[in-house]
């Protein structure tokens, strides 16, 4: 009888101490969970770097509120007027994390994520304009306007070879000035995201979106350099979750963009 009761109050003591030990290992798990969320927003808020375009900022926005939402700490997005200075900011301390364009982020100053979503890059033919194709005005005489220092710049600054290149600088009202560009003649055709192209050739009447992308811009978060493989870890499944649960299409759906899509790796 006395066997009996012990074995009664072992079993007992068992099942309080189950839920003590599962609680000591679920602490544990939490711990493990919150730490790489200090490496990532280690001022207890969440700097997030942008640049101030519809197609990039414009949906980081919302990817980024989503991130803080996870890591339950405030987002402060820190905008940048343009590509250049996006770019500078790396190294500096200015955010936690970044969203914009992959090729923009130095690989000796930043870890970045798989894409988030892509860009496509497309030329708008100025009202009278006839090209068949891409191909049909990478040549002599041809005046091909672009944005001053962004992807679309550098694609150009490096393939075309023949062609003349006029660049204008990325402004809160580009698809306006890129319209007006073609309007004025001073270009022939516009090479931009299309974020802007589209937008440009809605704006001026009898402009045409030209067949086909001639580039793409791939989006992506970058961290600085030096932060855990742990923290690299648990910012790319945030981001795979706003990819999955539909986040970034939401995102892109609410701004109306044309030829930009959730990237598929």
């Amino acid at each position: 009888r006395v066997q009996t009761r012990f074995l009664s109050r072992g079993r007992h003591m068992g099942r309080i101490f189950l839920p003590i030990a599962l609680l000591a290992g679920l602490s544990g798990v939490a711990y493990a969970q919150t730490a790489p969320a200090s490496e990532i927003a280690p001022a207890g808020k969440l700097r997030v770097g942008m640049i101030a375009i519809t197609v990039l900022g414009g949906v980081a926005e919302p990817v980024a509120r989503f991130i803080g939402q996870k890591l339950d700490v405030a987002v402060e997005p820190v905008m940048y007027p343009n590509p250049d200075a996006y770019q500078q900011s790396f190294g500096k301390g200015e955010w936690d994390i970044a969203i914009g364009p992959r090729v923009l982020a130095p690989a000796d100053k930043a870890d970045s994520t798989a894409d988030l979503w892509v860009i496509n890059l497309v030329y708008v033919a100025a009202p009278g304009k006839q090209f068949p194709d891409i191909a049909s005005f990478y040549k002599a005489g041809v005046r091909i306007g672009t944005i001053r220092v962004a992807p679309s710049d550098r694609i150009l600054t490096r393939e075309i070879k023949a062609a003349e290149i006029v660049r204008i600088p990325l402004s809160p009202t580009i698809a306006a000035d890129a319209a007006d560009l073609l309007r004025s003649g001073k270009a022939d055709v516009f090479g931009a995201d299309s974020g802007v192209g589209y937008p440009a050739a809605e704006i001026l009447t009898g402009a045409k979106i030209i067949p086909g992308a001639f580039a793409m811009v791939r989006v992506a978060a970058a961290l600085p350099k030096g932060r855990s493989a742990a923290a690299q870890a648990a910012l790319a499944a945030l981001l795979e979750e706003a990819k999955q649960t539909g986040v970034v299409q939401k995102a892109i759906d609410a701004k109306g963009l044309k030829g930009v899509n959730v990237a598929t790796k």
